[in-house]
């Protein structure tokens, strides 16, 4: 994908992206939009999804903790969506047109998408339980995203990173609140964020990434990087609120109603 004289429709895409902190890094964002087009998204399809994305969401709750938890309900709902949709499941938290129409993974990884998907619905059921709740209950994805197996990859990986990063930031936020619902929250997201975190792998290791498991520490402490065999990845951004997960959810061009 050519970068040199940049279209509006790219610019605009690079723009929005580039507003968001996981997408800061040029190559980052630029990986991205590269499989989205080639997955069959237009660059105006792309940039027309990431201009949605403005203002969508004020703050979710002003307790910091429930902001985290009432963020974590609407990740797993995308992840759910995500993963029925690559499997050419209808979810009921997506939209029949998004649903991959031809077969994007061998019987095997089939297997690990299915897995997946019911992991993450039993995350949505823990945390409706507590008595969390989001309020947008469907998600439609960018144009192209379950049309070949490199796209849907690409955002499924992108849509890991930011959901590791929230239950990071919201295992701080319970446990710096302590209290029954801070050490609850912070449990809880412990344990989803490591579930998560092996998503993210797998969902590398299928897209043939060498290595797959490129990270010697998920978050950002500490903070660098090196060209050591596992610890070459971006680690993610460990949020500060549940809204600015969720701002960075939808800056992938996911659109909730």
């Amino acid at each position: 994908m050519a970068h040199d004289n940049k279209t509006p429709d790219l610019a605009r895409a690079e723009r929005i992206l580039g507003s968001t902190d996981f997408f800061k890094p040029v190559r980052t964002r630029r990986r991205f939009m590269s499989a989205m087009v080639t997955g069959g998204a237009t660059l105006a399809a792309v940039a027309s999804g990431l201009g949605r994305v403005s203002g969508a969401f004020a703050a979710l709750n002003s307790n910091p903790v429930l902001d985290f938890g009432m963020a974590a309900v609407g990740a797993e709902r995308i992840g759910i969506t995500f993963y029925s949709n690559a499997l050419g499941i209808v979810s009921p938290f997506g939209v029949s047109g998004d649903v991959a129409k031809g077969t994007l993974l061998n019987s095997a990884h089939r297997v690990y998408f299915q897995a997946a998907m019911n992991q993450e619905t039993d995350h949505l059921t823990t945390l409706l339980n507590l008595g969390l709740g989001f309020p947008f209950s469907t998600f439609a994805f960018p144009a192209g995203t379950f049309g070949s197996a490199p796209a849907m990859l690409a955002l499924g990986e992108q849509l890991e990173v930011i959901f590791i990063g929230a239950y990071l930031g919201a295992v701080l936020a319970g446990a710096t609140a302590g209290g029954s619902l801070g050490i609850t929250v912070a449990e809880l997201a412990a344990q989803i964020c490591g579930v998560e975190s092996s998503h993210r792998v797998l969902i590398r290791d299928i897209a043939g990434a060498n290595p797959p498991n490129d990270r010697f520490y998920e978050g950002t402490q500490p903070s660098a990087t090196s060209a050591t065999p596992g610890d070459t990845g971006q680690r993610s951004t460990v949020y500060a609120s549940g809204d600015a997960a969720v701002s960075d959810l939808l800056a992938l061009g996911i659109t909730p109603s």
